[in-house]
């Protein structure tokens, strides 16, 4: 089973005249390629919308990856960081690998 071709040059003719036409004046007739440009436009937008949530969600994650820093730092002495890190083995490593970097990162800058 083929697609019909489409077919780009099709003419229709009108008996009837509206009233625009009886008097002389043409009456406005859209190019036929618009309804391909507002697809366009559409499709355009539609991206634009769903690149900008992408980039909010990316910032919300980066906001909540520095208050998570701020909390941890709160964890200063030795004995607070080996409980902390107890507490984090009970869990496992994909579900507290953010909070195993920041310390690893807070470790090093100390």
């Amino acid at each position: 089973m083929r697609l019909r071709p489409r077919r780009r040059d099709l003419v229709v003719w009108s008996s009837s005249a509206g009233p625009a036409e009886r008097y002389g004046v043409p009456r406005f007739m859209p190019p036929p390629r618009t309804r391909r440009i507002h697809r366009f436009i559409r499709t355009g937008a539609l991206l634009t919308i769903i690149g900008l949530m992408r980039l909010a969600r990316a910032e919300r994650a980066r906001e909540r990856g520095s208050e998570l820093e701020r909390e941890l730092a709160a964890f200063s002495t030795p004995a607070q960081r080996r409980d902390l890190e107890a507490t984090l083995d009970r869990y496992p490593d994909d579900i507290t690998y953010e909070l195993r970097n920041i310390l690893a990162r807070q470790a090093m800058a100390a």
